[in-house]
């Protein structure tokens, strides 16, 4: 199973000198490096759902993130055929595809790197699941298992089908594959693990019968070298940060999803007219402290995707990841618990509404520029922020500007800038990261307001 410090031991021996080069700017007309990042999925590559509209998947959360780091939209493409993958690549209308191992081999000629490893877990409904055994070959006799297509060159998969199990590798992710067993077109199905976990929280009577222990490793493509060491370097930089961390064990976290969910007492989920069921909590608090309840849900989404148990490795807790160091300095009540909903949004937006004061905005911004510096504050901390608006003020500049804020950030990130300026300061190495956050919560809190009061 995938653990963040396993996802890139490659990655991680980029040299810095890679690294200050790619992200300096790059003399080319690719789209890549002006405004748009095409990500193109293998019709084959396990591990992507579009659910609602909405791309699941470890792989374009990452491409995502990174793209904002660029000040890019991430523009994702239909499931594609190696060969359809092939010729966007040579025109340029794809710059990173995402691939099985086993398509490599078609793709040679072009930049490659691994980027992570996964496996297949076995679904069937609950009501049948105690029942099964996955070999028993008179059990399974005119049954169908649905699995994706890939799993078809794996040994396991060979195994079944001398087992009796009518096997239908048909190109379907593993949400339409969850669909069709519920409405009896079939009887199980087997889906990449991280599909599982969103396959079992959206269809709550399909249970785990047995994690396949046969490894399934994604591989990154590039239209150009030039794309490759951007990309490359900047993945670098994001896996070094609790970002990174929270997303990847949000997809492959080793607990599993009856200890991610037993604590729940309502299951997150979209609601129609709405943003999700924590809606009524997010609306009360947020007016009862002075902040927008659609900012809040933004954030928790990109903080948590709603989840009031996810925990982070450094021990934040909770739709916003409230740390108890955060709780305890706020005054929560004695006995707290950080996952409950309500007592995390509430000291979630009295930090909020903190920073902003401190920041001099008041208890909350009055323009988007301010509140996406206070967004800023809450996903790097006060003193990061106060630090370069300090820095921007001194040179001239304006400290309510998220442009200019945002801007400086990326200079404390330099060791070369700071070597050369006036003022004496720690590196704020995960600047890339917080301008991406905070850029992803204000789109999709644009997104909110425009749909919703």
């Amino acid at each position: 199973m995938i653990k963040p410090s396993q996802l890139h031991t490659p990655l991680l021996l980029t040299l810095t000198a890679i690294l200050l080069f790619a992200m300096g700017g790059c003399g080319t007309a690719s789209r890549y490096f002006n405004g748009e990042v095409s990500l193109a999925m293998s019709q084959d590559v396990a591990g992507y759902a579009v659910v609602g509209g909405e791309h699941y998947g470890f792989g374009v959360e990452v491409a995502d993130t990174i793209a904002r780091t660029m000040n890019s939209k991430l523009r994702v493409l239909p499931r594609l055929t190696t060969s359809a993958i092939r010729e966007g690549l040579e025109r340029g209308d794809i710059d990173i595809a995402l691939v099985p191992r086993s398509e490599r081999v078609l793709l040679h000629d072009f930049p490659s790197e691994s980027f992570y490893t996964t496996g297949y877990v076995f679904l069937m409904p609950s009501w049948t699941a105690s029942k099964a055994d996955v070999y028993d070959a008179e059990m399974w006799r005119g049954k169908r298992l649905l699995t994706d297509s890939h799993f078809r060159d794996h040994a396991t998969y060979k195994e079944f089908v001398q087992n009796g199990i009518l096997c239908d590798t048909a190109r379907l992710d593993g949400i339409e594959m969850a669909r069709r067993v519920m409405a009896g077109r079939a009887d199980a199905l087997v889906c990449e693990r991280s599909e599982a976990e969103l396959v079992k929280f959206l269809y709550r009577s399909l249970s785990e019968v047995v994690s396949i222990e046969e490894e399934c490793e994604v591989i990154l493509i590039f239209g150009s070298r030039k794309i490759k060491e951007d990309f490359t370097a900047r993945l670098t930089t994001l896996s070094a940060s609790e970002y990174y961390a929270t997303l990847a064990d949000l997809y492959f976290g080793e607990r599993s999803i009856a200890e991610r969910f037993t604590q729940l007492k309502y299951r997150p989920t979209r609601v129609v007219g709405g943003i999700s069921v924590w809606d009524t909590q997010l609306r009360t608090i947020a007016k009862q402290v002075g902040v927008d309840w659609r900012l809040m849900s933004a954030m928790a989404y990109h903080e948590s995707r709603f989840r009031n148990d996810q925990v982070s490795h450094k021990g934040a807790v909770g739709l916003m990841q409230v740390t108890p160091i955060a709780a305890e300095d706020l005054g929560a009540d004695e006995g707290y618990d950080l996952a409950d909903p309500s007592t995390n949004i509430s000291l979630a937006a009295r930090l909020l509404r903190r920073n902003s004061r401190a920041l001099g905005f008041g208890n909350f911004p009055s323009t988007d520029d301010q509140i996406a510096i206070v967004v800023a504050s809450y996903n790097c901390g006060i003193t990061r922020t106060i630090e370069a608006q300090r820095l921007v003020v001194a040179a001239g500049g304006n400290g309510s500007s998220w442009d200019e804020i945002s801007a400086m950030m990326t200079n404390m990130s330099c060791p070369e800038w700071i070597a050369t300026s006036d003022y004496r300061m720690r590196r704020f190495g995960d600047a890339p990261v917080t301008i991406a956050y905070t850029n992803a919560v204000m789109a999709l809190y644009d997104t909110y307001r425009s749909a919703i009061n």
